[in-house]
């Protein structure tokens, strides 16, 4: 499979594809191309039998799919362990590079690379690497912006892009993070929020908020 489809592949899985349909715009802002590419793309990987698609809802990854899903960002994830654990890499420098290595990454280097690091159960944005963890984590973990108001949550992991881990790391919003929306205000697509670990009071907008996952505090 072509690193291009493998991205999509990825990113459907990392918007909640594997248990949810994701809109072609959504697919297409994560990464920065038209919808009709998007729309072209997705057709291919639903002839090949990785997605299901439904006109005017969206996508949504087939069990193959979600699988091959799971096994990159296993590999993405061991990498960005490694830059920053033995490269001395910063968590806002890993994406790009990691997204490089993953493509061209064996099950067999995969396997080596997790025994050599130890067996790292998180990479550094929070998000899980061995699959049963993943799994249990993506079943619990919910994105920020479907939060109700006062609800108490974990921050558990980001999405592991540059420009959003830099956002996040500019607002004070770190995993572990206890956090709770006070306010919504739909006119401004802005969501108030009380980090009960800092006690820093922090605006975040909706649009931005979707990239960042939670866990029930009691988790």
């Amino acid at each position: 499979m072509s690193p291009t489809k493998e991205d999509y592949l990825k990113v459907l899985f990392e918007l909640g594809a594997w248990k949810i349909q994701v809109p072609n715009k959504e697919v297409a802002g994560r990464l920065n191309i038209s919808p009709p590419t998007v729309t072209e793309m997705m057709n291919s990987l639903v002839k090949a039998g990785w997605v299901e698609y439904t006109p005017y809802k969206g996508s949504m990854l087939s069990d193959k799919g979600a699988d091959y899903a799971k096994q990159l960002i296993r590999k993405h994830r061991l990498w960005e362990v490694f830059l920053v654990k033995n490269l001395g890499f910063n968590i806002d420098e890993v994406h790009d590079e990691a997204e490089i290595l993953e493509h061209s990454t064996s099950d067999i280097l995969a396997d080596r690379l997790e025994k050599y690091l130890d067996y790292p159960e998180h990479c550094p944005h929070g998000g899980a690497i061995p699959l049963k963890l993943m799994d249990a984590q993506e079943k619990i973990s919910v994105r920020l912006s479907d939060i109700k108001e006062d609800d108490l949550v974990t921050v558990s992991r980001v999405i592991n892009e540059e420009k959003l881990v830099q956002y996040f790391k500019r607002a004070n919003l770190n995993i572990n993070d206890t956090i709770q929306i006070t306010r919504k205000d739909k006119a401004l697509d802005l969501l108030f929020i009380k980090n009960r670990t800092t006690g820093e009071d922090i605006e975040l907008s909706k649009t931005i908020a979707q990239y960042l996952f939670v866990v029930d505090s009691k988790e």
